[in-house]
């Protein structure tokens, strides 16, 4: 699985902390909007069962080997969120700059399942990579956005500007893991089987950028349109099995794309 580095977020956040310098003279105004999302979510987990510690109990053949699996689903989603932002003219060029912060709800799980990796006719005995069923659901996320465009053309007199966006997320999501498999060295039956299921809470930080369209549709109102994709920075963890002599470290994957729809309160 690729590892997402996210040095890139510094950047953009100082490229925020810059922005009213840049355009506070040229007489902006403020904003506030209410923005609902449809996206296709896209989640990816990749575990690696590590049987090559000198202390494993994992029995010939898997002693000493690292055995992987990775597992790949997709859904639809929804929410809903809210933003305040401000945007400014760049001098009489006809474009502009704008920023905001939003927050948002997000109702969508994603379930996908491991293969299971092994020799065993359930891929479930120690060592193996057992195929585990996972959930991946969104529950909230923060942003800093900051966009830059122009009506050229038709647009001005139809009072509709086209913009490019990018910012910075943080996304809060759950990531259900249920599993079902062997702990004994000697290999166990369908009775000897221990199951149960591990939640995690994470903070994925993430990139958005995309593309969009304000129309206005009266004094002080406009209707918005937006089409992004958000990769997020991969979550990393391991599970220690110290009683067999087992590592499991993990790497989740995700993302987003699609549209959102909404209304804007423009400002003088």
């Amino acid at each position: 699985m690729v590892m997402r580095r996210c040095g890139g977020l510094g950047f953009l956040l100082l490229a925020a902390l810059l922005f009213p310098v840049s355009v506070s003279a040229q007489g902006g105004g403020f904003r506030a909007g209410v923005l609902v999302p449809m996206e296709r979510v896209k989640a990816t987990l990749g575990k690696t069962v590590d049987n090559t510690a000198p202390n494993t109990l994992v029995p010939p053949p898997r002693r000493g080997t690292l055995v992987m699996d990775e597992g790949s689903a997709n859904a639809w989603g929804s929410g809903i969120g809210g933003f305040l932002g401000y945007r400014a003219p760049l001098g009489g060029s006809g474009f502009h700059m704008g920023a905001r912060v939003d927050a948002a709800l997000h109702f969508a799980a994603v379930d996908g399942q491991l293969a299971g990796v092994g020799d065993s006719p359930g891929r479930n005995q120690l060592g193996e990579s057992w195929p585990d069923q996972w959930t991946f659901e969104r529950k909230r996320s923060y942003g800093l956005t900051l966009e830059i465009g122009g009506s050229p053309g038709a647009l001005a007199s139809a009072d509709a500007t086209v913009f490019l966006l990018a910012g910075i997320r943080l996304a809060q999501v759950q990531l259900t893991n249920r599993f079902s498999g062997c702990m004994l060295p000697a290999g166990c039956g369908p009775s000897d089987l221990v199951s149960g299921e591990d939640a995690r809470d994470l903070n994925h930080q993430a990139f958005t950028f995309g593309l969009g369209v304000e129309k206005g549709l009266g004094e002080g109102l406009g209707l918005r349109v937006e089409a992004s994709h958000t990769p997020y920075c991969d979550e990393q963890w391991t599970a220690q099995f110290t009683e067999v002599g087992v590592t499991v470290p993990t790497v989740l994957d995700a993302g987003e794309t699609g549209l959102k729809v909404g209304i804007v309160w423009r400002g003088s």
